[in-house]
This record gives structure tokens, C-alpha cells and sequence, in this order.
């Protein structure tokens, strides 16, 4: 099952777009494990500056950075269906 970790924050325009395509996701893979993690948590703090990010969006599959920043939809969507069997 996939796991995705998804780093968000409140009024941020191009998260509510790769949340809305991660719930598109999970209604077609109902196995999809999303978790949402607000940018400015202790949590997202850690997780941006381990892995260089910036500013929110980012989007962890499986433990592994995907995508960051001006996140590529389609691609994202692509990789997370190509994974769908692995786990983390």
C-alpha cells in the first residue's frame, strides 16, 4: 500500500491543488495512505529542512521525497500509480 506524506499549509493556492488531486487518488486507490503535515509544524519544520524544502507543497511517497515546490500533477500521479503494489 502507498504511502504518501503530504506537507501542506493553510492558504497555500498550489496545496489545495495537490490535495484535491491526492483525495482524486485515494477514491480511485482506496488503499492510498495520505497524511497531511502543516509546513510550520515541528513535524514539517523537520521534514523541510532534512530534505531542502523551502516552501509547501512536497509530497513523500513511501518515506521518499517525490515532488517539492511547483509540483509536476501529472508526473506525481504517475509515479504514485506505477508504486501502488510497493511498501514503504
Amino acid at each position: 500500500m502507498p504511502n504518501v506524506v503530504f506537507v501542506t499549509s493553510y492558504g497555500c493556492t498550489p496545496c489545495l491543488r495537490v490535495k484535491r488531486i491526492l483525495k482524486e487518488l485515494q477514491a480511485e486507490m482506496p488503499s492510498l495512505s495520505v497524511e497531511e503535515v502543516e509546513f510550520k509544524s515541528s513535524s514539517g519544520w523537520k521534514l523541510s529542512i532534512e530534505n531542502g524544502i523551502l516552501y509547501p507543497p512536497a509530497v513523500f511517497l513511501n518515506g521518499e521525497l517525490l515532488a517539492k515546490g511547483k509540483i509536476d500533477a501529472e508526473k506525481m500521479v504517475s509515479v504514485i500509480r506505477e508504486r501502488k503494489g510497493e511498501s514503504p
